[in-house]
């Protein structure tokens, strides 16, 4: 049961989730990158020698969409595809020193965009929303 307190908080994240959606919005324009682009090179981060369906899956993307994407990261010097060492039909991707850098850059402009959110914030405040935020399950 959805008591008045709950539906002031749901509402309240979807505006935080918009408001972030949009400073990355205004972040990536400076970076020649599009949002999805940047979410696998994240992903690509945190799962070197991934292949392509992982990213699909992970993104719900079809085989032809994960297909142009690869494509064009690959051809941006952001990702290389090398042979799989046990299935010669798919590839291990690897986010490349360029890609690294480029993720790099642009997670540091939105952290920045993001920290704007925090300003009008105690120590204590912030200390206490900290707390709050670990225990999400998210």
């Amino acid at each position: 049961m959805s008591t008045p307190d709950h539906e002031w908080m749901t509402t309240k994240f979807r505006g935080i989730k918009n408001v972030i959606s949009s400073y990355l919005t205004q972040v990536l324009p400076q970076f020649q990158i599009s949002p999805i682009m940047m979410y696998v090179l994240e992903y690509l981060r945190k799962h070197p020698d991934c292949i392509a369906v992982d990213i699909a899956n992970e993104f719900g993307l079809t085989r032809g969409a994960i297909t142009q994407l690869l494509d064009k990261m690959e051809e941006q010097g952001l990702l290389v595809r090398k042979p799989h060492p046990t299935s010669r039909r798919s590839h291990l991707l690897q986010m490349t020193e360029k890609g690294n850098e480029l993720i790099i850059l642009i997670l540091a402009a939105y952290s920045t965009k993001i920290e704007q959110l925090f300003t009008a914030y105690t120590e204590e405040e912030l200390a206490t929303l900290q707390q709050l935020l670990a225990k999400m399950p998210v």
